[in-house]
């Protein structure tokens, strides 16, 4: 679990948890309070899911993929759907996050196999959008 997922659970503010969750080394240690403590310390932990793909690799392949479709037309939030993932992961993939699931990386390669060769308009994407995508992707290319 991460720290924002024990804050949320717990009701507790993000920075509190990461200072509870420092080592000896990095902060001497502090009094906690009663109420802090047993928030956290009653947290029942998720059931772990088993990763269909474990583990983390670079995200260039995939990045590449998604801009290959943005320019293709594909808006995020159509990719976004189709993979099963929030719209705001499409863009973060694209143009930021270093790395990301084998799961999801193996799901973007497919997706971009079948949708690659297919006119979006024809899949039910406005041409308005389709081409404001592709205007943004040529955009985005021109700067890198």
């Amino acid at each position: 679990m991460s720290a924002q997922d024990i804050a949320d659970r717990a009701g507790l503010s993000v920075t509190l948890v990461r200072r509870l969750l420092r080592t000896a080394g990095q902060e001497q240690a502090r009094n906690i309070a009663r109420t802090t403590a047993e928030a956290v310390l009653g947290i029942t932990v998720p059931a772990r899911q088993e990763p269909r793909a474990p583990g983390l690799i670079s995200s260039t392949e995939a990045s590449q993929l998604l801009a290959d479709l943005a320019r293709a037309g594909w808006p995020a939030p159509a990719l976004a759907r189709r993979l099963g993932v929030n719209s705001r992961t499409i863009p973060e993939v694209r143009e930021k996050r270093p790395r990301l699931s084998l799961d999801l990386a193996l799901r973007i390669r497919r997706l971009h196999r079948e949708l690659i060769s297919l006119d979006p308009v024809s899949q039910g994407i406005r041409p308005a959008d389709a081409a404001r995508v592709r205007t943004a992707a040529a955009r985005h290319a021109a700067k890198a």
